[in-house]
């Protein structure tokens, strides 16, 4: 027999392993309680405790990649690394029921098939990952997993990081996405490409909680009306928020960005979409406190130009294009 895969795992196998435990997950929850025994059937009988799986042969080959040999010793060690003790973490009660079980050794073997011929590809191609960056990565996971041992890190590292640069050689690289794909996918998700009525506005807030005593409320809002009049008489409402403000956003002068309707509590959204730019409000009570507003930018509901997108929508078909290879 050839020698196996002594590599038993990695990220991209990972990938879709959460489902499968997650299915298995359900199947636990939903399983009804076993029947009680019958009253025929011995005491001692009845309180066994159901039979393990049975036992499969570790040098069993269950798939050949050009000559290679997956063995089941390597679907048992993935399993008994990643794919149990996440079920076990999920389902503190349950064991994964042998038809579950099945399916995700199943699913492991199939990525197991995916990532010979990766790795084939990449010895081919004469790939070698960047040793820095390995030992690197391989620290971070070891602070991440401790339970799993550092020659097997290195393992799964080294063929993540090898996997990783055949698809970007091999396939991202040659991926190409034309202009006309681009005004297609533009033209049919139009909606996707609406951008909201915005507005972009500075605020002091002079919190307060709902439940506050009348006098600490009659406080706030003097405190709020003092800075109000010093805002009116021109001082820089930057420096007066980051003076007064009990909003986080004093370190940036009181400025929360573009916002559309739907994101700020509704007492502060009607005052906010209802001034011009360069306004300031009167004192707008919100559950939070007392806010001044400054409305400093508008921007109408636009569709937005296929050329502001441009960039974002080629890589993302780009992706889609990649995945499809892999």
């Amino acid at each position: 027999m050839k020698k196996g895969i002594t590599l038993l795992c990695s990220a991209l196998l990972l990938c879709g392993m959460s489902a499968v435990i997650g299915n298995a997950q359900d199947a636990a929850q939903e399983t009804p309680a076993a029947p009680a025994a019958e009253q025929t059937q011995p005491a001692a009988e009845a309180e066994k405790a159901a039979p393990a799986p049975v036992a499969k042969d570790p040098q069993t080959v269950l798939a050949k990649v050009n000559g290679e040999d997956i063995l089941q010793q390597n679907i048992d060690k993935m399993m008994n690394m990643f794919v149990l003790p996440q079920f076990k973490q999920q389902n503190p009660d349950k064991e994964m029921s042998a038809e579950d079980r099945q399916q995700a050794e199943k699913n492991v073997l199939d990525r197991l098939v995916t990532q010979a011929v990766l790795l084939q590809a990449a010895k081919k191609l004469n790939i070698t990952p960047d040793a820095e960056e390995l030992a690197k990565r391989v620290e971070q996971m070891k602070t991440q997993q401790p339970d799993i041992s550092e020659e097997d890190w290195n393992m799964l590292v080294t063929n993540e990081m090898l996997i990783q640069k055949v698809i970007q050689q091999e396939v991202v690289a040659k991926v190409t996405v034309a202009d006309e794909e681009m005004q297609t996918f533009y033209d049919e998700q139009k909606d996707r490409f609406r951008e909201p009525e915005q507005v972009r506005a500075s605020h002091i807030l002079i919190g307060v909680a709902q439940d506050a005593k009348p006098e600490e409320k009659e406080a706030a809002k003097k405190k709020a009306d003092d800075v109000l009049a010093q805002v009116k008489e021109g001082k820089d409402f930057a420096e007066l928020a980051k003076a007064n403000s009990t909003c986080p956003s004093k370190e940036q002068g009181g400025d929360l960005g573009f916002f559309p309707r739907g994101a700020m509590v509704k007492p502060f959204e009607d005052v906010a979409f209802a001034m011009q730019e360069g306004q300031t409000s009167d004192i707008v009570e919100t559950q939070f406190g007392y806010h001044i507003i400054k409305l400093t930018e508008k921007k109408a509901e636009r569709d937005v130009p296929l050329e502001e997108v441009k960039d974002q929508l080629k890589d993302g078909l780009t992706k889609q294009k990649t995945n499809t290879e892999v």
